[in-house]
C-alpha cells in the first residue's frame, strides 16, 4: 500500500516541476503592458526650504513630554483627561478608524497566503442516453461524488501584494497618529475649559466682594446726601455700578453652565456628573520652549501621519506598476471522484491536478495606464496635503508661541498692577484710620484692587489655555520621532 502511495505522488511532483518550468519560461519570455508617459511626483517640502533652527539643549529639555498636563499638579484635571481618553465619544469614533485600518492591513497581508479548502459533493442524476455516456449509464439514475482538497497560491513574483501590504500599513500608522493627535487636542481643550471654570469660581467670589463693597460705598454716600453734605448724585452712580456687577454675575453663572456642558461632552459624561471646579491656590505653569525649531516636524503627530500617507500612496503607485507584469497563480488539487458512492474511496477513483494560471496583461495597457495615472494623482494630492500640513503647523505653532509670550508679559504687568493697587489701598486705609481721608477713598481703592485681581485671574486662565495650545502645536508624546524630520520620503516615480 505504501508503495502505491509513493508511486501515486510521482505524477504530482513531475507535474509541478514541469509547471514550474513552463511558468518560469513564460514569465521570462512573455511581454508586459507598456507604461505610457512619465510622471514626476510633486515636490515634497524639505527642511532646507523651511530654514528653521535646530533645537537647543534648553528647548529639548522643556519640550512637552507625554502627559505634560501633569505639571499642573491638579489631580482633578488629570482624572478628567484620563476619563476622556477612556470614554470620549470623539476618540471612540477615531479608535474604530484605527482598528479598521489595522484589520484592513492584516487582510491585505493574508492575500499573499495560499488559500484552499476541501470540497464534498455527493450528487444523484439520470445520465442521458444520447450523449457521451456508455450504454451502461445511459438512462440510468446513479449516485456520484467528489471528495477533493485544493490549494491556490498567487506567487506574487513581482511583489505587488507586498507593496499593497506596505501601503495598508502606512494607512494604519497614519490612522494611529491621527488618533494620538486627537487625544492631545482633547486634552488641551479640557485644560482650557477646566481653567476657565476654575477662574470663574474665583471671579464669582471676587464679584460678590465687589458688590458688597459697592453697597457699603453706596450707604456712606447716601448718609452724606441725607445730611445735606452733597447733592444726590454719587449714590445713584454707585447704584448703577452695582447693577452692572449683578449683570456680570448673571453672565458668569451662564458661562459656567455653558462651559460645564462643553466639558461634559469632551469627557463623555453629563454636566451633573462633573465635579465642582474650584480655583487653585497657585496657578502653576508649564515649562515650554521659547523658540520654534525644526524638530517640530518630527514631534507633531499630524505631520507624521501625513508622511505615512505619502508612504501609502507611493506603495500604491508601485503596486499598480507591478500589475503591468505577468501574474502567475498555481493551483493544486487532489481527491477522489467516482460514479457510485461505493467506488468513491477506491484507489482507481483518485485524481490529482496541477494548474498554473498565467495572466498576461498585454491587452490591458490602456486600463492599467489609467489606473496608474489615478494613483499618481493621489500621490501628488497626498504630497500637497503634507506640504500644506507642514506650513500650517509652522504657522499655528508660531502664532501660539507669540500668544504664549504675550500672555506671559500681560501676567507679569498685571501682577505689578495688583501690587500697586494693594499698596494704594493700604495707604488709603491708613489715611482713613488716622482720620485724614474719608472712608469712601479707601473703599474706592479696595474696589480697584478687586478689579485688578479679577483681571489677573482671567489672565491666569488664559495663560493655561494658551500653554496647552502651544504644547499641542509643538507636538507631544513622540520622543521616538526626534530627528525623523530630517528623513525624506521618496515617492515612486
Amino acid at each position: 500500500m505504501m508503495e502505491k502511495q509513493k508511486t501515486g505522488l510521482k505524477p504530482i511532483v513531475n507535474s509541478i516541476s514541469r509547471a514550474g518550468l513552463i511558468v518560469t519560461l513564460t514569465a521570462l519570455g512573455s511581454g508586459c503592458a507598456i507604461v505610457s508617459g512619465t510622471h514626476e511626483p510633486l515636490k515634497q517640502v524639505s527642511l532646507s526650504e523651511l530654514k528653521l533652527p535646530e533645537a537647543s539643549a534648553q528647548a529639548r529639555a522643556n519640550w512637552p513630554k507625554n502627559g505634560w498636563w501633569r505639571q499642573y499638579q491638579d489631580e482633578q484635571l488629570n482624572a478628567l483627561i484620563e476619563q476622556a481618553f477612556a470614554g470620549s465619544p470623539n476618540l471612540q469614533v477615531l479608535a474604530t478608524r484605527v482598528e479598521s485600518a489595522q484589520v484592513a492591513a492584516d487582510a491585505v497581508k493574508k492575500l499573499s497566503y495560499p488559500s484552499g479548502g476541501i470540497r464534498l459533493a455527493p450528487m444523484g442524476q439520470t445520465y442521458s442516453e444520447n450523449y457521451i455516456y456508455p450504454p451502461a449509464l445511459g438512462g440510468e439514475w446513479k449516485y456520484s461524488g467528489v471528495v477533493a482538497a485544493s490549494l491556490s497560491w498567487d506567487l506574487d513574483l513581482w511583489g505587488r501584494k507586498r507593496s499593497q501590504y506596505r501601503a495598508a500599513l502606512g494607512q494604519a500608522a497614519a490612522a494611529d497618529l491621527e488618533y494620538e493627535a486627537a487625544r492631545q487636542t482633547i486634552a488641551a481643550n479640557i485644560i482650557g475649559l477646566h481653567a476657565q471654570l476654575a477662574a470663574l469660581d474665583g471671579r464669582l467670589k471676587l464679584l460678590s466682594s465687589q458688590i458688597d463693597l459697592q453697597n457699603t460705598n453706596k450707604m456712606r454716600w447716601s448718609e452724606r446726601e441725607r445730611a445735606g453734605l452733597q447733592p444726590v448724585q454719587a449714590s445713584v452712580q454707585i447704584d448703577s455700578v452695582i447693577a452692572q456687577l449683578e449683570q456680570l454675575r448673571g453672565t458668569f453663572v451662564a458661562q459656567r453652565e455653558i462651559l460645564m456642558a462643553q466639558l461634559a461632552a469632551l469627557v463623555g459624561t453629563t454636566p451633573a456628573q462633573l465635579p465642582h471646579v474650584a480655583m487653585p491656590n497657585r496657578w502653576l505653569g508649564l515649562s515650554l520652549p521659547n523658540e520654534l525649531p525644526a524638530d517640530i516636524l518630527g514631534a507633531r503627530p499630524d505631520i507624521a501621519a501625513a508622511r505615512h500617507y505619502i508612504i501609502a500612496a507611493s506603495e500604491n503607485v508601485d503596486a499598480v506598476r507591478k500589475e503591468f507584469y505577468p501574474n502567475i497563480n498555481l493551483s493544486v488539487s487532489a481527491g477522489f471522484q467516482a460514479i457510485g458512492l461505493n467506488n468513491l474511496f477506491k484507489a482507481g477513483s483518485r485524481f490529482d491536478t496541477v494548474e498554473p494560471a498565467i495572466t498576461l496583461p498585454i491587452f490591458s495597457g490602456a486600463a492599467l495606464n489609467a489606473k496608474l495615472r489615478n494613483q499618481q494623482a493621489v500621490l501628488d494630492s497626498t504630497i500637497a496635503q503634507y506640504n500644506q500640513t507642514v506650513y500650517q503647523a509652522i504657522s499655528d505653532a508660531g502664532q501660539q508661541l507669540a500668544s504664549y509670550r504675550n500672555t506671559a508679559t500681560q501676567i507679569t504687568q498685571q501682577i505689578r498692577l495688583v501690587n500697586d493697587n494693594e499698596h494704594l489701598a493700604q495707604l488709603s486705609q491708613s489715611r482713613y484710620a488716622q482720620g485724614i481721608a474719608p472712608q469712601m477713598e479707601s473703599l474706592v481703592a479696595q474696589a480697584s484692587v478687586l478689579s485688578a485681581q479679577d483681571t489677573l485671574i482671567a489672565q491666569y486662565a488664559a495663560r493655561r489655555a494658551q500653554e496647552a495650545k502651544l504644547a499641542v502645536s509643538l507636538g507631544t508624546g513622540f520622543e521616538g520621532l526626534w530627528g525623523e524630520s530630517k528623513q525624506s520620503v521618496t515617492p515612486q516615480q
